[in-house]
């Protein structure tokens, strides 16, 4: 019975933590969750940016801080977690998986504030925050080329210099379909998938194709974002 009650008390909180332990674990957790925080703004790219995702970093990051302040080296605690989040289910899909990767980077800040690690929370944000200034202004990743396409309406007679257009100006194009236009015979529309060299931008493609070929309408469906011309 003796065994069995020192098996027991062996599941009890080892370390306790004092409320100005607790006070500077949170502090801690709060000023880098914030740096890492400001660097995903200064390092982002596209159209799916939100200021509650932003806020939502800085408050898992002291959020996890609490809990394994709290779980301690207390393994019933630790099941009892775990048993806690498993009824709760995350329904907000994350478009980016660059965003998923912050989250992870918050809570790994907060569980090193929360088991005393600052040291190693800080030199964990230090590395992280470098790679990520590597990436942005190295284009690590970037691939040569960049595949677009595109739906065209333009007059009829256009469609042989537009034809001469693509072939010039593209690495390789191909035209996916060609359709009359209900409310005009005279216009067509077309929907050509083409490849551009890294090194060329889309908007000075786009600007010298309307030049030369006067379209009606452009449209792109994949590519860089939705551009209406």
């Amino acid at each position: 019975m003796e065994d069995y009650a020192a098996f027991i008390n062996s599941f009890e909180l080892v370390d306790s933590t004092s409320i100005i332990e607790f006070i500077i674990s949170m502090l801690f957790s709060t000023v880098l969750a914030l740096i890492l925080a400001k660097f995903y703004t200064l390092t982002h790219a596209g159209n799916s940016y939100s200021k509650t995702y932003v806020h939502s970093v800085v408050l898992i990051a002291i959020t996890i801080t609490l809990i394994m302040i709290i779980i301690g080296s207390n393994i019933a605690r630790a099941f009892a977690l775990v048993g806690a989040m498993s009824i709760v289910r995350f329904r907000n899909p994350v478009k980016d998986t660059r965003d998923l990767t912050f989250i992870f980077a918050a809570i790994a800040i907060g569980m090193a504030c929360g088991t005393k690690f600052y040291l190693y929370g800080l030199i964990f944000l230090v590395f992280f925050c470098s790679i990520l200034l590597f990436f942005s202004f190295s284009d690590f990743g970037a691939m040569k080329s960049k595949t677009f396409l595109l739906k065209i309406s333009l007059n009829k007679d256009k469609r042989h210099d537009a034809n001469k257009f693509f072939k010039e100006n593209t690495a390789k194009y191909s035209i996916i379909s060609i359709d009359n236009n209900e409310s005009s015979l005279d216009l067509e529309t077309i929907v050509v998938e083409f490849t551009l060299e890294n090194k060329i931008l889309y908007s000075n493609f786009i600007d010298k194709f309307t030049n030369l070929i006067s379209p009606k309408s452009i449209n792109l469906l994949i590519g860089e974002g939705s551009v209406g011309a």
